[in-house]
């Protein structure tokens, strides 16, 4: 897609999960498997029952997992992204990002934000096997902070009142058009879709301002603006 307008922007707004990392087909299945598992604890459903269930929301109702668990298993969302965090382990999926630590250092006259659907020491201890600090964020954004997950569109709102600055200096980057980048697009943000080789055509595409293959390739948008 076209870069465009982005030489203003002064702010990087981050999504989290299959976005500062290429997706995990494993942890993918684990984090499915911790959302069944804690719906079953809750209800006391078979798998069955579960997967079934899980299947008529998400996406339809929720594109959130997170927010079905905790709509079936009826507990906050907190609560539910705290106990799915309690069945699987980022860490055993992931290694250090040598080309990660070199964009974050590319990009360090900007300012950071995260903004993932997890929780904060989760995201921080995942960050750090990554190689990169918590430091490097001004501000990380969960649903600790705001009771809700993406794509609601608290998440995004609460970024601009945390940099004060207009929402057309803000990128938001993720990988779900849907979740990460719609509510940032509405708020007036920039939008910037990481599909990791990945580009179906969807009608959400026009809410999306570029498209990368990897995040790797973010510091040349910068370059070429």
């Amino acid at each position: 897609m076209q870069i465009d307008n982005l030489s203003n922007i002064k702010v990087l707004v981050w999504d989290f999960d299959s976005t500062l990392y290429p997706p995990q087909p494993k942890l993918f299945t684990a984090v499915r498997e911790a959302e069944y598992q804690v719906i079953m604890d809750h209800t006391g459903w078979p798998r069955e029952r579960t997967m079934a269930e899980f299947k008529k929301l998400h996406k339809i109702v929720t594109p959130s997992g997170t927010q079905v668990t905790a709509n079936l298993a009826k507990i906050p969302v907190v609560a539910a992204a705290r106990e799915t965090e309690t069945y699987f382990d980022r860490r055993k999926f992931l290694s250090k990002d040598l080309q990660l630590i070199s964009l974050f250092q590319k990009l360090i006259r900007y300012q950071h934000l995260l903004v993932p659907n997890g929780t904060k020491e989760k995201i921080g201890e995942t960050l750090e096997v990554l190689g990169v600090s918590m430091a490097t964020f001004q501000a990380v954004i969960t649903p600790e902070t705001t009771g809700v997950t993406k794509p609601n569109i608290k998440p995004f709102e609460l970024v601009l009142a945390s940099t004060q600055l207009p929402a057309a200096q803000h990128l938001m980057i993720g990988d779900r058009v849907e979740v990460d980048l719609i509510p940032a697009k509405k708020l007036g943000m920039r939008t910037c879709w990481v599909t990791w080789k990945n580009i179906p055509q969807t009608p959400e595409s026009e809410m999306v301002d570029v498209c990368i293959s990897t995040i790797y390739e973010l510091a040349k948008l910068f370059d070429a603006a």
